[in-house]
């Protein structure tokens, strides 16, 4: 029990730097620049993506930006449940207690990454090491209309074309066939079995009479992404949705 006790103490007395996880899993994607990584050893810790900035997700599905939603998407769909490195720079841990992380996959710098692709801006308040580096990311970003700084419209695929586009930003067009609920999801199935447009719970009051949708053509925006093998899109707006004329 002692030996426990001093253990504890010890950990708790140590500076941020002895608590910095090296090699983990990310466990939770709070934004697109801010998850959870749970260490190999077992402990979590909040990371916050060093030079990268994105929209705040409000308390208010109603005031929060779509941009925010989308780049949460892009984060958690390249990120959640992977096993990352961490690497750091001389500042470890920001005043609030998160650690501040250059984020490694086995695919590369996430951070320059997500820049490259246009679902995150370069953050540019405070120096480090990597800025010129992710300066140049988000100008070639923007040079070749990638992520958010794509100019309108968007591609319209059909369901049979998705899966060539996983990862992008895509509008969808087909037929809704049935509409059902499956946890805290409403989900807009497509007659060809191969696709569905997902509303969370939270949101659905923003979209009035869903179930109009059923049986129509409609067509849908978001980031294409995809779950146990069937393409999807994640719809917060009614924006986001529309019934093809």
């Amino acid at each position: 029990m002692k030996k426990t006790l001093v253990f504890l103490l010890c950990f708790s007395l140590f500076p941020a730097q002895s608590r910095q996880i090296n090699n983990g899993t990310v466990v939770v994607v709070y934004d697109g620049d801010t998850v959870k990584v749970k260490s190999d050893t077992g402990f979590e810790r909040r990371v916050r993506l060093i030079g990268i900035d994105t929209p705040e997700i409000e308390d208010s599905p109603a005031n929060t930006p779509l941009e925010a939603l989308l780049a949460k998407r892009f984060t958690f769909h390249h990120l959640f449940r992977k096993s990352v490195k961490l690497s750091y720079e001389r500042e470890v841990e920001d005043k609030y207690g998160r650690l501040l992380a250059y984020v490694w996959t086995e695919a590369g710098l996430f951070n320059e990454f997500i820049l490259k692709e246009g679902f995150a801006r370069v953050y540019l308040k405070f120096p480090y090491g990597m800025k010129e580096k992710f300066i140049q990311a988000q100008k070639k970003a923007q040079e070749q209309g990638r992520g958010f700084w794509h100019k309108e419209p968007y591609p319209i695929f059909t369901t049979q074309q998705v899966r060539n586009h996983i990862g992008k930003l895509s509008r969808v067009r087909f037929v809704c066939a049935r509409i059902q609920k499956s946890g805290n999801l409403l989900l807009l199935l497509a007659k060809s079995g191969d696709f569905a447009a997902l509303i969370p719970k939270k949101y659905l009051s923003l979209f009035g009479d869903i179930q109009r949708m059923k049986g129509k053509t409609i067509q849908v925006f978001g980031f294409l992404e995809e779950y146990r093998g069937q393409p999807q899109i994640m719809l917060f707006f009614p924006s986001q949705i529309g019934v093809k004329p």
